[in-house]
């Protein structure tokens, strides 16, 4: 039984080091590549790159500014870091590693969406594990700490044991892993400038009934992230991005400057389903933002 103990322990602790060493070679490779927006910010531009506008938000605003279009209107660089079914959450805490890897923007558009307009889930997002080769740093624990929640915290365990969160997500980081280290400047869905679209074909026929909704933009997270544009001598735009079927008003009380298109566009082709524009459709949101970002300069 004695020998049975031993053999078991042995194995035990060599398959936990094989783990631990396959789970940080897997997110260095990932750290190095720009295979996910986290990376493809640190590895696709130059260090201590001064941009133009960085756009940060879910996949809405992924969907509905052009940085390339942008960047063809306005001096200076562009580039769009949302990042797809995330929400406000991590949208500060993309601008929080946009500002710690050394960047710095004159303008920095933060895409805010209906569920996160006065407040926001304290749960993770879908997709914030793709924060993990960054796990270490200050801030991605603190957010891991603070949003990962349930009995197992893979992501906020990853600090001292990566394996919890590379081997509960490996599904999503196995190939992603394999691909970098092929080719480390792939980029998944998005092009060099960090945007994506969706195509035409996909518009819709049908609007739906409209619902209209009044905010003052009170969640609390938008005061954080005001906070750390003003630390870094940025100029914070609130972008509402086009909705099919929300219409959203703003109170006067609303503290920030907002560019509301929530109805900017009302014809179903122009959208994939509710919530996001086609490709058409981006090139009208963008044009419009471009015209009200003029007037703010």
């Amino acid at each position: 039984m004695k020998k049975f103990v031993i053999k078991s322990t042995f194995y035990l602790l060599g398959l936990l080091f094989l783990a631990y060493g396959l789970s940080l070679m897997g997110l260095y490779t990932l750290k190095r590549s720009q295979f996910f927006k986290p990376s493809f910010l640190v590895n696709a531009f130059k260090p201590g790159e001064q941009f133009k506008l960085a756009v940060f938000g879910s996949s809405r605003g992924l969907a509905s500014l052009d940085t390339k279009l942008i960047a063809d209107e306005l001096e200076g660089l562009s580039a769009n870091f949302s990042m797809d079914y995330t929400a406000l959450p991590t949208a500060k805490l993309m601008l929080e590693h946009f500002y710690a890897q050394g960047y710095r923007a004159e303008f920095i558009v933060i895409s805010v969406d209906l569920p996160d307009r006065d407040t926001s889930k304290t749960v993770i997002s879908e997709n914030d594990y793709r924060f993990l080769p960054f796990r270490n740093e200050s801030y991605v624990q603190n957010y891991y700490s603070r949003y990962d929640e349930g009995l197992v915290k893979p992501l906020a365990a990853s600090g001292s044991f990566p394996f919890f969160g590379f081997g509960y997500y490996n599904m999503e980081l196995l190939g992603p892993t394999l691909i970098s280290s092929i080719k480390p400047d792939y980029r998944y869905q998005f092009d060099e400038l960090g945007n994506f679209e969706y195509p035409d074909y996909l518009g819709m026929d049908e609007k739906p009934e409209p619902r209209n909704f009044q905010t003052a933009l009170t969640n609390p997270i938008l005061k954080e992230i005001q906070e750390l544009t003003i630390r870094n001598s940025s100029k914070l735009i609130i972008y509402i991005a086009p909705y099919l079927r929300d219409e959203i008003n703003l109170l006067e009380s609303c503290p920030y400057t907002v560019i509301n298109h929530s109805r900017l566009i009302n014809k179903p082709n122009y959208f994939s389903d509710y919530i996001h524009v086609v490709n058409s459709g981006k090139k009208i949101a963008t044009k419009a933002f471009i015209e009200e970002l003029k007037k703010l300069e």
